[in-house]
């Protein structure tokens, strides 16, 4: 078949041409009018520049002023001072804290054996036992009291015999409970301690005394249990209390040194059981802890 081109066939518009923009015409400036070397010629400084150049001048202005000594005007105050916490002293006739002691034994006392030696050269013979209240559980008690005994600072002119009966004194190691019955030691100056009970024949060794000392002795123990034996059997030898004869002086044997190393202190302590402190005037003297009669 033939191929009709009789139909009719659409227009094509024709491309546009791109078109370059339109660029106005230059208006003419009028040549500048400042002078070379302004700010107008040169443009302005950068920021940077301006903050370095005042930094600059307020440094030369505050220069001088730096350079001065400084002067602190107004008046002094005075500062709150500190105090230092004191530490409370202990009551001088006190007992010292230490060991557990038992408080109260059956308030019976058996006699601990001994060798039957005598001890001392002297002319004066002084028998004795060495006793333990029952319900009472420390060795060695009668070693020490042989030890402090036989030691040549102790009385002289004596020999002191150790015996099992029939004793001319019985050093009778006690509970503090027992001591302070009213048929023994008392508790009339509120404090433990030992006493000679002359009609028993009996030295009482007060045990919370024997294992934790006296304040006026410091800790030293083995000084006060021979001072505690000496001492009682200082009663038993016919002597009685004295005071510190000068402030400073070693305490006689026969001075209260359990209750403190004052006489002042020991002539008011003793105003609850007149006598006990003897001749002893509250003079303010005070001296060393000795445990010897010479």
């Amino acid at each position: 078949m033939a191929r009709v081109d009789w139909l009719p066939q659409p227009r094509r518009r024709p491309e546009r041409q791109a078109q370059a923009p339109r660029i106005p015409p230059r208006t003419p400036q009028p040549a500048p009018t400042t002078e070379p070397g302004s700010p107008a010629t040169t443009g302005w400084w950068p920021p940077a520049v301006l903050v370095f150049a005042v930094a600059l001048a307020l440094a030369l202005l505050l220069t001088p002023k730096a350079a001065e000594p400084r002067r602190v005007s107004g008046v002094a105050s005075a500062q709150p001072t500190v105090k230092a916490t004191a530490t409370p002293q202990p009551e001088p006739a006190a007992l010292p804290e230490g060991v557990p002691v038992t408080e109260t034994g059956a308030g019976s006392w058996h006699v601990v054996p001994g060798p039957g030696r005598d001890i001392g050269a002297g002319p004066k013979i002084l028998t004795y036992t060495v006793e333990v209240e029952d319900g009472v559980d420390l060795r060695g008690f009668d070693h020490d009291v042989d030890t402090i005994l036989a030691d040549p600072r102790g009385w002289a002119g004596v020999t002191f015999r150790r015996v099992d009966a029939n004793p001319a004194v019985r050093i009778s190691l006690t509970t503090p409970g027992t001591a302070r019955r009213p048929d023994l030691c008392g508790f009339t100056i509120p404090y433990d301690s030992s006493c000679r009970l002359a009609r028993e024949r009996r030295v009482v060794v007060n045990l919370a005394r024997w294992l934790r000392g006296a304040h006026s002795y410091d800790g030293d123990l083995a000084g006060y249990r021979a001072y505690a034996i000496n001492h009682e059997l200082g009663h038993a030898l016919g002597h009685g209390h004295v005071g510190c004869p000068a402030p400073g002086a070693p305490a006689p044997v026969m001075m209260q040194q359990t209750f403190g190393l004052s006489n002042t202190y020991l002539a008011h302590l003793n105003r609850a059981e007149p006598g006990a402190a003897g001749k002893v005037e509250p003079d303010g003297a005070v001296c060393r802890p000795n445990p010897w009669p010479r």
